[in-house]
């Protein structure tokens, strides 16, 4: 964790260090100069000195917890680094303050106060380096060292402590029946009873402390399965291994009178290949934390058309992706009734009927939820209870103290230390980006998008390159995370893209106890704490936010995340104006009507949510967040922005108000060069013409079109080569888009249209929108059926027909739409008829049929639509939901959910 603070800092020198701008202002500033060339000079010294450490501590990092000194060395670089990330915040903000002109012909630009402001900053650099200094000295004193097996000193010796599978964890019964899994258990043994020939590789993966390995171990066990095979080996791989230990560990396993020696690689290699030869054998890797070994492995398992099998078991979405989908086996939670199962059959063992004690169902269940179905929680919590009074007020106690107790406790420890493993595997950027997203509450369904802006905004991705932005590398961040089965999606989008995510809850928890110790973050829903400062760089309210005081030391915040409702505004008051140096702030449903005057002069300020707040207005001391990069005013009260807006040259993604009528945004707004979002604003002459110098915008949605603008607008979106999506709504039902002259662009994925269509038709442009994979037209004022039309976008999950179509039927037929995933037709007011050819909409899973006043006959081709899954029948006439529930059941009971409202 220190190294993902260190390199914090790294980038923020480097990205404030030197350049032409600097050397240029040097020139212009006199007697300050030399005490800026002698902050920069012993910056690059810091710099230097922490890029030694940086590498340092990321080998030593893993062994803190085995090594008080180590530990208490790492506290106090971790300080240094806090102090330093301050003084460069500091220094950045004073030189773009010197660097704006009108500052600049200021008289007190040459006041004493400025020199003062800067021999401080010179000061504490100084004080710094010789703090720094001194670690470095002190490592040698104590004897902080990096030796063969780890961490070490001259009067301690570290032992490298084995890093454990859930091997020793099985979720057995007392007859040895696995509890749980059972579908997953059927498929494991399908895969290895099938009669393929092939060697065959069977993958394994979920979360630690899922059961992956206690899956295995259930059919591994079997003799009835050892006996179908001529030899077998069972090896933990762990994230450090020795290839060639690995393979002296399976030699040994396959030939009992194989004497272990010293044996050199190629010579492990070839015994072996030549006792495997054309045996039948199951190899089980255990644990396998990345691909790297797999090359050698896949040479020693030979292929021998003998039917062997190898199984793994990982964590690691790109690990488990070495055996095919159909031989790749993805391992959840356990169901409520499983989880209930064996956590009585844990924690009830003693007693006579195995049954919990009715006083102590509720607390019982308290921390059943808690476990969140992982088994290896279950059996750990369950076992340590089995052994404590089967009394009321000792399970609440334990209950209260559970976050505790799985961090302190000798008995739990190894749960939250096989749920760390994860955290220790990744690099510091990811490991940034995880713990951020223990800021948001229990359970949280965390937004894709959201969270992605906010890594951008704390500066926790890297830099790939000019050909990549920065939420295209987060993006990236949030797939591995998944891959690793450290966050878990809950929801996708119309085509798969996860959308919304949570975390466990208790790989939550091991988070927040790593980043209160680490001083990375703190979540506030006690009373105990009352200088919100003092305690984290990042801090999220949940609840009580009254009783935390805004103090000195709230200053060096850099993230402050609000989701207290009840929360004052007064605080909220109070609070700004001591969050001197914050990157990311969020008041979303907060009580504020007005932005206080304290927030606009955040100069380090790079995210400002104040989205579903009663705000009514922005000042035009907005102009002062030079550094903003996203702007949320989603569901607030804004209908206009200030010209001032556009002064925002750093703005990246701008999102107002959410409804039809849009917010008026005036200014040159070709400035926002690097505006990749921009939603909803309303339209106007002068935006639709200069939009198409928005050449970064992935999302576009404008409203109050009117037909004059039209062929302003299309020219302008056709600049826009990486548009993904766009949304369009005109300013009434007298206007209209006429659509003519758009060319689609290249790129565009999602298309909204809201509003009469020129001749109530779609035009012949529907091939050029060969990415387009969701269309929703509303009020469009069709009048001839268009699905002949639209079926040429080949390439639609999605199609949404709302008030769009005034004509009597429509008809799909084969082959069209491939790939259809969800179709909605809502309030077509003359629709009596739907036609589905065989063949047609193949791929369908839902259909929502709404408010279709006039169609009062289940259409015929519904038999047809094998993949339907979910038929959805909203405020549809009576004839048309008697038939449905009627007459038509057994056509549609290949449909697993039908519902009628």
């Amino acid at each position: 964790m220190t190294q993902g603070l260190i390199l914090i800092v790294l980038q923020k020198i480097t990205a404030t260090l030197g350049g032409a701008a600097v050397t240029a202002l040097v020139s212009k500033v006199g007697e300050v100069a030399s005490i800026i060339l002698e902050a920069e000079s012993i910056m690059k010294e810091i710099e230097s000195e922490f890029e030694i450490m940086q590498a340092f501590v990321s080998q030593v990092d893993q062994y803190t917890g085995s090594h008080q000194i180590l530990e208490s060395w790492l506290k106090h670089i971790r300080k240094v680094a806090c102090d330093v990330e301050d003084i460069i915040d500091e220094y950045a903000f004073l030189l773009g303050k010197m660097a704006n002109p009108e500052s600049f012909l200021k008289k007190a630009f040459h006041h004493s106060k400025n020199i003062k402001t800067w021999n401080n900053i010179a000061s504490q650099l100084k004080h710094v380096k010789a703090r720094l200094q001194n670690l470095t000295v002190m490592k040698e004193r104590y004897g902080i060292m990096i030796s063969g097996n780890g961490v070490g000193s001259s009067s301690h010796n570290i032992t490298r402590q084995l890093y454990l599978s859930d091997a020793s964890y099985l979720n057995y019964d007392d007859n040895d029946v696995i509890i749980g899994h059972e579908i997953e258990a059927q498929m494991l043994a399908q895969c290895v009873n099938d009669n393929a020939a092939d060697r065959t590789v069977i993958s394994i993966c979920g979360m630690g402390g899922s059961g992956k390995t206690t899956l295995v171990s259930s059919l591994y066990g079997k003799q009835e399965i050892r006996n179908m095979f001529d030899c077998y080996a069972w090896i933990t791989v762990s994230m450090n291994y020795l290839i060639e230990d690995l393979l002296s560990k399976v030699m040994r396993q396959l030939d009992d009178s194989y004497e272990h020696c010293t044996a050199d690689y190629n010579d492990l290699v070839k015994r072996i290949q030549s006792y495997l030869g054309n045996k039948r054998y199951l190899i089980i890797l255990d644990d396998m934390w990345n691909r790297d070994c797999w090359p050698c492995f896949d040479l020693v398992f030979v292929k021998n058309k003998c039917r062997s099998r190898v199984i793994i078991t990982t964590r690691i979405e790109g690990v488990a992706s070495l055996a095919l989908d159909d031989h790749t086996i993805k391992i959840g939670s356990l169901s409520d009734e499983e989880s209930w199962t064996l956590f009585s059959k844990k924690a009830f063992s003693k007693l006579s009927t195995s049954t919990c004690p009715e006083g102590l169902v509720k607390w019982a269940k308290k921390i059943l939820v808690k476990c969140q179905g992982l088994p290896l929680a279950i059996v750990a919590i369950g076992s340590l209870l089995s052994y404590r009074d089967m009394e009321e007020q000792e399970w609440r106690l334990f209950y209260n103290q559970l976050n505790w107790q799985l961090t302190n406790n000798p008995e739990l420890y190894w749960v939250s230390r096989v749920l760390k493993l994860s955290l220790s595997d990744l690099s510091s950027h990811l490991r940034n980006c995880f713990l951020y997203c223990a800021l948001f509450p229990e359970d949280y369904q965390i937004r894709r998008r959201w969270i992605i802006r906010l890594w951008v905004a704390e500066g926790f991705v890297e830099d790939r390159g000019t050909e990549t932005t920065p939420e295209e590398v987060a993006e990236d961040y949030l797939k591995e995370l998944t891959r690793r089965s450290l966050i878990q999606v809950t929801e996708r989008n119309e085509f798969g893209r996860p959308k919304r995510f949570q975390v466990h809850d208790l790989v939550r928890e091991m988070a927040l106890t790593i980043s209160r110790k680490e001083m990375f973050a703190h979540i506030c829903n006690h009373p105990d704490i009352t200088d919100i400062g003092d305690v984290a760089n990042r801090v999220s309210v949940h609840s009580g936010g009254q009783v935390y005081q805004p103090g000195p030391s709230s200053q060096h915040l850099r993230s402050f995340l609000l989701f207290d409702k009840q929360v004052s505004i007064l605080w909220i008051n109070a609070a700004s104006s001591s969050f001197r140096l914050l990157r990311v702030l969020c008041l979303r449903y907060s009580l504020l009507k007005d932005i206080p005057d304290a927030i606009t002069s955040l100069f380090n300020l790079h995210y400002l949510d104040l989205s579903r707040t009663k705000v009514n207005k922005v000042q035009k001391s907005v102009a002062r967040l030079k550094k903003l990069q996203t702007l949320h005013l989603r569901f607030a009260h804004v209908r206009e922005l200030p010209p001032e807006i556009t002064m925002l040259t750093s703005l990246r993604h701008l999102s107002v108000s959410n409804d039809l009528y849009g917010t008026s945004i005036s200014g040159n707004i070709c400035r926002l060069k690097h505006l990749q979002t921009l939603r909803e604003v309303k339209a106007n002459k002068d935006l639709a013409q200069n939009l198409g110098y928005l050449t970064q915008l992935r999302s576009l949605g404008i409203t109050g079109v009117l037909q004059s603008y039209n062929e302003d607008l299309w020219a302008s979106i056709m600049k826009m080569t990486v548009l993904t999506k766009l949304a369009v709504g005109t300013s009434g039902e007298n206007e209209a888009l006429n659509l003519q002259k758009l060319r689609p662009p290249r790129n565009l994925e999602k298309l909204y249209l809201n509003g009469m269509l020129a001749d109530g038709a779609f035009p012949p442009i529907c091939d050029g929108f060969q990415k387009l994979r969701v269309l929703t037209l509303r009020w469009s004022g069709l009048v001839k059926d268009p699905i002949e039309l639209l079926s040429q976008m080949v390439n639609l999950v999605y199609l949404n027909l709302y008030c769009a179509y005034d004509g009597e039927s429509l008809e799909f037929c084969s082959g069209w739409f491939p790939k259809l995933k969800q179709l909605h037709l809502g309030n077509l007011k003359n629709l009596s008829s739907i036609q589905i050819s065989n063949g047609a909409i193949a791929n369908l899973a839902y259909l929502e049929l709404r408010e279709l006043q006039n169609l009062k006959v289940v259409p015929e081709g519904l038999k047809y639509l094998r993949s339907l899954q979910h038929l959805y029948a909203r405020n549809m006439p009576g004839d048309f939901v008697e038939m449905l529930e009627g007459d038509w059941k057994e056509f549609v009971q290949h449909i697993t959910n039908t519902e009628c409202v």
